[in-house]
């Protein structure tokens, strides 16, 4: 099994990674559309500009929901939930967890195939595949799947803990 250090400073790494690649496409979508609205100012629009702006926000998109999902940042209502004793929160979170894993591999599959029926189409005014756009859903979603398995992990560790600690 890999080393728990290593695997903290893979995992460091690669979020360091998304974030640049994040920010990078987040402002490169701002340039982009502000361009665009100058040269259409002038009576020069791009035949190109909002094909890759699609693009660009789809990938935002999907990092930035993965990003969201390792925070745990999504948008939840858990005014119940928070009435519960812990133990029992535990088990809705899990259960939580395995539905999402069961959407996000939907998304995988679905992703992938939506992903291939693009492949002979272009983006307007390029040469770049459409299927670059439709590839954001499934490796997006495989991304997401990473971090819920790892957030699973993380809550039967803490689950195993807090029953130590009780002395179960």
């Amino acid at each position: 099994m890999m080393n728990s250090a290593l695997y903290s400073r893979l995992k460091n790494a690669y979020v360091k990674v998304e974030n640049f690649v994040l920010i990078t496409l987040l402002i490169s979508l701002v340039a982009l559309v502000f361009m665009e609205v100058i040269v259409r100012l002038f009576d020069h629009p791009t035949t190109w500009s909002v094909g890759i702006a699609q693009l660009i926000f789809m990938w935002v998109i999907f990092l930035g929901a993965n990003q969201t999902l390792r925070k745990n940042a999504h948008i939840g209502i858990d005014v119940f939930t928070k009435m519960l004793p812990s133990k029992i929160q535990q088990y809705i979170e899990m259960i939580s967890q395995v539905i999402i894993l069961v959407f996000l591999s939907a998304l995988v599959f679905y992703g992938f195939e939506m992903t291939f029926a693009n492949t002979g189409r272009l983006i307007t005014g390029t040469s770049i595949g459409y299927y670059s756009i439709t590839l954001a859903v499934p490796v997006g979603a495989a991304l997401m799947t990473i971090t819920s398995i790892s957030r699973m992990i993380t809550l039967v560790k803490n689950s195993k803990n807090t029953e130590n600690q009780s002395g179960l």
